[in-house]
């Protein structure tokens, strides 16, 4: 893959996600654009990058390699006086202090707290009390998958009461 393209993008999955939601993925998107139920060439060669990618991102090896490439690659735009970067770093037991784009949490913290997407900052508790059609969705995705025992716990105390 070239330029911003990468084999996580084909995929369209995050380049954090496990073997099982890589393959998932892989399975879905293969069926749609599989040559017997598309016939487009655009099709064939969606078909080519689906394979090409996942033929590398399954094996764990090549996977590694793949990931270790791609931050070469980012080094190298790090020299790039047009890159923005943050002022300063993070360290590893500082608070989460940039939130998504629910913005900052509402109410108080209860359980979890989400390092990822719009609701960046939150706990799975204020996410329940302020948008609980998020919480079904997030419980039925793949990457919600950690978070499932949680989040049915929490929504058989909302249900009690």
């Amino acid at each position: 893959m070239t330029g911003r393209r990468t084999y996580y993008k084909v995929l369209q999955v995050d380049a954090e996600a496990d073997a099982d939601v890589i393959a998932t993925v892989y399975r879905r998107l293969a069926q749609r654009f599989h040559p017997d139920r598309d016939g487009t060439p655009e099709a064939a060669r969606r078909m080519l990058e689906l394979n090409q990618a996942y033929s590398v991102l399954k094996d764990p090896e090549q996977r590694a390699r793949y990931d270790s490439e791609l931050v070469v690659r980012r080094d190298r735009r790090s020299a790039d006086r047009f890159v923005r970067r943050p002022t300063e770093a993070p360290l590893a037991n500082e608070p989460i202090t940039a939130y998504g784009e629910a913005g900052p949490p509402r109410g108080p913290a209860a359980g979890s707290v989400m390092d990822f997407g719009r609701y960046r900052g939150w706990s799975l508790g204020q996410i329940a009390a302020y948008d609980p059609d998020f919480l079904e969705w997030f419980e039925r995705s793949p990457v919600g998958r950690q978070y499932r025992a949680e989040i049915a716990q929490l929504k058989s105390s909302r249900a009690s009461r």
